[in-house]
């Protein structure tokens, strides 16, 4: 009985270990939300901080004392980074906008007054492109059949037509 019970204490300290790590993926460009913990963190009420780091060198976001620091910042983020928290029922968000590759790597959110210590690693995708078929059309006179001298490009992608006249 004894080696059984061991195994569900180990199992379930393994259990709630992985689940403080978690992946998520988006695409350059995009915007993502990355979640600080799997408890609820009531910022208000007890005035926490709360910290984002980036690769655990980069200051993405601090709230320090329920308020919003970014005295900090590392300038790669700024404006591109905010905590979301009062709609989101005591969860604690940071929500990343205009995603760049540099972005890609490991955010860790720390809560030092709950002994919260949440990592997500963000994979940022890149962005492809359409491909284009390109055709060059002389635009002339309708009836007379003259050369106006403009040229018509048609780019036409996968998924429909674009017109660009030079």
């Amino acid at each position: 009985m004894y080696p059984r019970f061991c195994f569900i204490c180990v199992l379930t300290l393994f259990i709630d270990a992985v689940s403080l790590h978690q992946v998520v993926e988006s695409v350059e460009g995009g915007s993502v939300n990355l979640k600080c913990s799997h408890k609820n963190i009531l910022l208000e009420d007890k005035h926490l901080t709360v910290h984002w780091r980036h690769n655990d060198i980069r200051n993405v976001f601090d709230i320090i004392r329920g308020k919003v620091s970014i005295k900090e910042q590392d300038p790669a983020y700024k404006n591109r980074a905010e905590v979301l928290h009062e709609q989101l029922k005591g969860h604690v968000f940071l929500k990343l906008t205009d995603l760049q590759l540099s972005d890609r790597g490991t955010y860790l959110c720390f809560v030092p007054a709950l002994g919260i210590y949440h990592s997500t690693q963000l994979v940022v995708k890149e962005r492809t492109l359409p491909k284009y078929e390109a055709i060059l059309v002389q635009v002339r006179s309708h009836g007379t059949g003259t050369r106006l001298g403009r040229t018509l490009h048609l780019l036409i992608p996968l998924t429909g037509l674009i017109l660009h006249f030079i």
